[in-house]
C-alpha cells in the first residue's frame, strides 16, 4: 500500500489536478475526451444512453462541445453557482433539477477516477483542494465533503493564491505578494517566509474576475449591438445567460491568443448564422475595464492589505516586497499586468517582461503558471510536516445573541491575538438560550445581509452566578482554530472582584 499527493485547483473555469511522487509533479489529464491538455473546462454535460437509459457524466472540453447542441443538459460557471443559495437547474437528460453540491460531487467523482488510474487496489489517494479566499466555511465544506465521498483521502482546503507558493522551487527568506486574477475571484495573499516558517500575514479576496469581465463583455459591448442576433441564436434555452456568457468568454480568449489581434470576428469562433457581423475591439475591452472600476477595486484592496501590515508592530509595507507572484488566466489581458506594474513597480514587475507561461520559478513537471495553484497544493502536502505555517484569516468574525449582530475578531489579524472582553448581557443570553452564534464575513461592517453562519457554541448557564455580566475574549489560534473564553466577576474572599474563566470552545475556521 502507498501514499499518493494529489493537489486539486477546483477552478471557475478550469480544474486542474496534480500528483505529487516523491521528487516529482505529474499534471493529471481530466478531459473525458484527452485532447493532451491540463486544462479541463469547469464544464459537466449529461447524457442519457438511448439503450440502457444510463446517465453518462462527461466534463471538460468534451462537455462543451457536446452542450454546443444539447445546451439544455450543459452546467458551466459552477463555482459561482456554489456561491448561490439554493442554486438549481433543470436537466432534461434527467428528467429533473440538479443542485451545485450534487454537480460539485459528480465533477470530483469524475476527477477521481481520471486521477487515480494507475493506483494499485489499496493505495491511499491523500488529497489538498483550494479555494478563493473569500469561499466561505460551508461553501468549503461542501468542497471536502464531494472530495471525500469521491474516494480521496481530504487533508485540507487552503486558499489558492497561498497554496501556489509551494509550487516554487526555493523558499529562501522573502516578503512575497501573490496575485492571483482567475475565473471568479481575484486572491491576493501577503506571505513572509523565515527558514522554515511560511506565515501568510494577510489576505483578501474579491469577487472580480474573468466571469465578470464575459459578463460585462456581454452586457455592456455585444448586446447593445448585436442583442437580436444573440438571443436568435440560443432562443428557447433554459441556461441561454450561460450560454451567451460562454460566447463572450470565447471572444474575449480569442482577441487574446496572439499579442497582436486588435479585433476579432464572432465567425472565426463558431460558425453560425449572422456571426460575421459580430466584432470585438481591445480597445472597447480597456475601456470597458476602465469604466467599471476593475483597477480602481484592485488598488484599493492592495492598498487596504499593506494599510493594515503598515499599522502592525513590524510595521510591514510595499517597500519591504522581494518578489510579485502573478498567476491567473485573467493576467493574459495586458489591462492588469500594466495595473501590477504601475502600483509595484518595473522592477519588481515588469508588464512587458511579463510571460505567461514562463515556469522558471516553479518547479519541473507543472508545465505551465496554470498549473502552479494545484501543483503548490499537492507539494505543500507532502511538506507540511517540515515546515510551520501560519494562515491569515481573511474574514471578521462576528458574534450574535438573537437579532443583534456584534464585531468580534478583526480581520487578518496575526495569529495568537486575542480580543479583549466583550460583554454579553444576560438578558440576551436568556432570550436565546445561551447559544452564541458565530458568522464570518468579508465586509468591514457586521451585518446579517453580508454575513455566513459559521456555527453555533452552547454555553453552561449553570456555571455562571449571573451577578454581573458574563464577558468573552476571543482568540485566533495558530493552527486555524477560534477559541472563546467566557466567565465572569466574582467576589474574592477579601470582597474584591476577581475575574474567573468558566468555560472555553474551540471553532475550526479553516481546512
Amino acid at each position: 500500500m502507498a501514499e499518493f499527493f494529489y493537489g486539486i485547483d477546483f477552478g471557475a473555469c478550469n480544474l486542474k489536478c496534480v500528483r505529487f511522487d516523491e521528487r516529482r509533479f505529474y499534471g493529471i489529464r481530466l478531459n473525458s475526451n484527452d485532447d493532451g491538455s491540463f486544462h479541463t473546462p469547469t464544464a459537466v454535460y449529461y447524457s442519457k444512453s438511448k439503450e440502457d437509459d444510463s446517465v453518462q457524466k462527461i466534463i471538460g472540453q468534451a462537455a462543451l462541445n457536446r452542450g454546443i447542441m444539447e445546451p439544455e443538459n450543459l452546467i458551466i460557471g459552477l463555482k459561482r453557482k456554489l456561491e448561490q443559495k439554493d442554486w438549481r437547474q433543470f436537466i432534461s437528460a434527467l428528467n429533473r433539477e440538479v443542485t451545485a453540491p450534487e454537480v460539485v460531487g459528480d465533477i470530483f467523482k469524475k476527477i477521481y477516477d481520471m486521477a487515480t488510474q494507475r493506483l494499485s487496489k489499496g493505495d491511499i489517494a491523500r488529497a489538498v483542494v483550494t479555494v478563493p479566499v473569500i469561499f466561505t466555511k460551508n461553501q468549503r465544506q461542501q468542497i471536502v465533503e464531494a472530495a471525500s465521498n469521491a474516494g480521496f483521502q481530504v487533508d485540507g482546503v487552503i486558499n489558492e493564491a497561498f497554496a501556489s507558493m509551494f509550487a516554487a522551487k526555493t523558499l529562501n527568506d522573502s516578503f512575497n505578494v501573490v496575485f492571483d486574477l482567475g475565473g471568479s475571484t481575484l486572491d491576493v495573499s501577503i506571505i513572509k517566509i523565515t527558514g522554515n516558517e511560511i506565515h501568510e500575514l494577510a489576505a483578501a479576496g474579491l469577487k472580480l474576475g474573468g466571469l465578470d469581465i464575459d459578463k460585462d463583455i456581454l452586457e455592456k459591448i455585444l448586446k447593445p449591438k448585436y442583442e437580436a442576433i444573440l438571443d436568435a441564436t440560443w432562443a428557447n434555452i433554459i441556461n441561454k445567460d450561460d450560454c451567451q456568457m460562454d460566447f463572450a468568454r470565447r471572444m474575449k480568449e480569442a482577441i487574446y491568443a496572439e499579442e497582436s489581434e486588435e479585433r476579432i470576428c464572432a465567425e472565426d469562433i463558431e460558425s453560425n448564422k449572422d456571426f460575421d457581423k459580430i466584432f470585438l475591439d481591445r480597445a472597447e475591452i480597456d475601456s470597458l475595464l476602465e469604466s467599471e472600476g476593475y483597477g480602481e477595486k484592485i488598488i484599493a484592496l492592495l492598498d487596504d492589505l499593506f494599510d493594515k501590515l503598515s499599522e502592525g508592530e513590524e510595521c510591514f509595507d510595499k517597500s519591504f516586497v522581494t518578489k510579485i507572484w502573478a498567476l491567473g488566466g485573467s493576467l493574459k489581458i495586458p489591462y492588469f499586468r500594466t495595473l501590477l506594474e504601475d502600483y509595484f513597480g518595473s522592477e519588481l514587475f515588469d508588464a512587458q517582461d511579463y510571460d505567461f507561461e514562463d515556469v522558471g520559478d516553479f518547479y519541473d513537471g507543472l508545465e505551465d503558471k496554470y498549473l502552479a495553484v494545484a501543483g503548490g497544493a499537492a507539494h505543500f502536502l507532502k511538506k507540511r510536516e517540515t515546515i510551520t505555517t501560519i494562515n491569515a484569516i481573511p474574514y471578521r468574525v462576528c458574534f450574535a445573541l438573537g437579532k443583534n449582530l456584534r464585531q468580534g475578531l478583526a480581520k487578518n489579524m496575526p495569529a495568537g491575538y486575542e480580543t479583549l472582553y466583550l460583554p454579553l448581557r444576560l438578558s440576551e443570553l436568556d432570550a436565546a438560550g445561551w447559544k452564541i452564534e458565530l458568522y464570518q464575513t468579508f465586509d468591514d461592517e457586521a451585518n446579517f445581509d453580508a454575513a455566513a453562519y459559521l456555527e453555533s457554541v452552547q454555553l453552561n448557564p449553570a456555571l455562571y452566578e449571573k451577578n454581573e455580566m458574563p464577558l468573552m475574549r476571543l482568540k485566533m489560534m495558530r493552527d486555524g482554530r477560534l477559541r472563546l473564553r467566557v466567565g465572569e466577576y466574582r467576589n474574592a474572599d477579601d470582597d474584591e472582584s476577581e475575574f474567573d474563566f468558566l468555560e472555553q470552545h474551540f471553532v475550526k475556521l479553516e481546512g
